[in-house]
């Protein structure tokens, strides 16, 4: 038995034009398969189909099939990420590092949007940013890439410092500390712990680090850091503040750098938490030599997508903002505070946010109790965590069937609706009630 060592399936992985395939659902013809395997699923299965299917290479642990086209290794998981390991050493590019509980997804499209005016950019698709995902988007770093914006997230203690052992970093930014995946993390404290591995990453590689001032455990966690760029919504002391004039539905800005104006910005997104993830993206693109008007053009031209930040209109005139990507109390309740800004009748349709163990209900009742806290009164909940906080509440359905149902009969009459919730939960599916233009 003869195990395929990782300069050999890098050559390989070059002959197939970094043509990647995990799944046999989707294109593999000509593609290097990896067989992956976890929890729920084994990718040893799948070996034969990828074959058939026209994969030039399979690489998998099970020895049983004799095919020239099958790279033996000892754990396909494991050689993916020692591909993308040795792949990302080689890659003549600068990879920025992005992380945090909030925001990172947005953050990473607008450090693209930025870098993109100037540069030859690849970015992490979506918010494929686990030990999968990761490994995946480094591999599709080729020689004309000169910027990878690397988005990287954790569901549970561990996880980042797998990531940050991949590759090397130029810059890492950890967008913020919140309470995410506290199913896997418990508290705060143990969430500020994973997520330090991105500092810890800068420091060992030497990189840039871009902080959020505005955080209280980012600026105590990059105390020690020797190379460090600021940005603030609220410090007009650090190298990049963000000053609010309009924060809902949209945007409007002035960028100043050391406490000089640079010039105004209007964007595509709303809520003081964009702003600054907004900030981050200036700060990269300035640190990286972006022209200041081809930061604006990055940043304006940025529209937000895939349920993330997104303004829609129905035929009714009715302004609807959809954030059903994901969420989590911190999430949440930044959502709610900023959407709340808005003058005009308003109606909430929240579904659960899921993966928070023993923290659920506390965290859902006070959602709800913030909800009303700042004045919403039309308020729908979706999904059997918010049943469970709230037996009492009348307007709480199993799914976004049932809401819609209820919607049928009894129309929203708003001037403004917010749909939120985890991605479990599909709130986008509630536009179904709405006819957009």
């Amino acid at each position: 038995m003869t195990y395929s060592d990782i300069s050999h399936l890098h050559h390989c992985f070059l002959e197939v034009h970094q043509k990647m395939a995990t799944d046999t659902r989707k294109d593999c013809k000509g593609a290097i398969f990896f067989c992956l395997s976890g929890e729920r699923f084994n990718g040893n299965l799948y070996a034969e189909k990828a074959l058939e299917l026209g994969a030039a290479y399979v690489v998998t642990n099970s020895s049983h099939i004799s095919d020239e086209r099958i790279l033996l290794v000892e754990d396909p998981n494991n050689s993916l990420l020692e591909l993308a390991r040795y792949h990302s050493n080689i890659a003549p590019c600068t990879f920025i590092a992005v992380g945090g509980s909030n925001g990172k997804t947005s953050t990473k499209e607008l450090i693209n949007s930025v870098l993109s005016t100037t540069y030859k950019t690849y970015a992490t698709p979506g918010n494929f940013n686990n030990h999968i995902g990761v490994p995946l988007t480094l591999l599709a770093v080729n020689a004309e890439t000169q910027m990878a914006i690397i988005e990287m997230g954790t569901n549970h203690p561990g996880e980042m410092r797998v990531l940050s052992s991949v590759f090397e970093t130029d810059a890492a930014i950890i967008t913020n500390i919140g309470k995410e995946h506290l199913e896997g993390f418990e508290d705060l404290e143990a969430v500020a712990k994973e997520e330090s591995e991105l500092y810890l990453m800068a420091q060992r590689d030497g990189a840039m680090a871009f902080v959020n001032a505005d955080d209280p455990w980012l600026q105590n966690m990059s105390k020690r850091l020797p190379k460090k760029i600021s940005y603030s919504i609220k410090d007009k002391t650090c190298d990049i503040y963000i000053e609010i004039h309009k924060s809902m539905p949209f945007l409007e800005v002035s960028v100043f750098y050391q406490q000089e104006k640079m010039g105004d910005i209007k964007a595509h997104l709303g809520g003081d938490y964009n702003a600054s993830n907004i900030a981050a993206a200036v700060a990269i693109g300035l640190h990286y030599q972006v022209p200041f008007e081809n930061v604006i053009q990055g940043i304006e031209s940025y529209v937000p997508s895939m349920n993330r930040s997104q303004w829609l209109t129905s035929t009714s005139g009715l302004e609807i903002l959809l954030d059903a990507y994901n969420a989590n109390p911190s999430s949440m309740e930044l959502g709610l505070k900023n959407f709340a800004q808005l003058e005009g009748k308003k109606t909430l349709l929240l579904g659960d946010m899921l993966e928070l163990g023993t923290h659920s209900e506390k965290e859902h009742k006070a959602l709800f109790e913030l909800a009303q806290e700042l004045g919403y009164t039309d308020i729908y909940l979706v999904g059997n965590e918010f049943k469970q906080a709230l037996p009492s509440f009348p307007f709480v359905f199993e799914n976004t069937s049932s809401l819609l149902a209820w919607l049928d009969t009894h129309p929203i009459d708003a001037e403004y609706v917010y749909i939120k919730g985890s991605r479990g939960i599909a709130m986008e599916q509630c536009l179904d009630h709405f006819a957009l233009t």
